[in-house]
């Protein structure tokens, strides 16, 4: 997991921000923004971080909120998988499907053998023809 200019969180940090994905999978949201705070307290710069608050934000209906949030993640950080990926799912929320399939590819460029990734890819490419 890469932060701001590939500079990777502390231990800390860095077990917050794999609570957050779990939050986000689990659906507990609100507790995924928390701990997005408690990172972007220190790190207010850690583009990941911000992409999964957008993400978080975009499940809670506050669409406007979450792209800005996305869109600052990936302005700081656009060597990351992560923050492509969350860029897709964003747009793959909001049926803005080509889109979404651009930045998974861009995604996958940067993490070639991530499943997740290629899975979300395919399922848009099949519902796409």
């Amino acid at each position: 997991m890469s932060g701001t200019a590939g500079q990777e969180l502390p231990n800390k940090e860095s077990n917050l921000f794999k609570q957050i994905v779990k939050f986000y999978e689990t659906k507990q949201y609100k507790k995924g923004i928390k701990a997005a705070d408690q990172i972007l307290k220190k790190f207010p710069e850690h583009g990941e971080t911000l992409a999964m608050k957008g993400l978080t934000l975009n499940c809670l209906m506050r669409k406007d909120e979450a792209y800005e949030f996305v869109r600052a993640g990936l302005k700081r950080d656009l060597r990351s998988h992560v923050c492509w990926h969350v860029y897709g799912l964003l747009y793959r929320s909001d049926r803005d499907y080509r889109e979404a399939i651009k930045c998974y590819r861009n995604a996958l460029r940067l993490d070639k053998d991530n499943i997740q990734i290629l899975r979300d890819l395919l399922l848009l490419q099949i519902q796409m023809r």
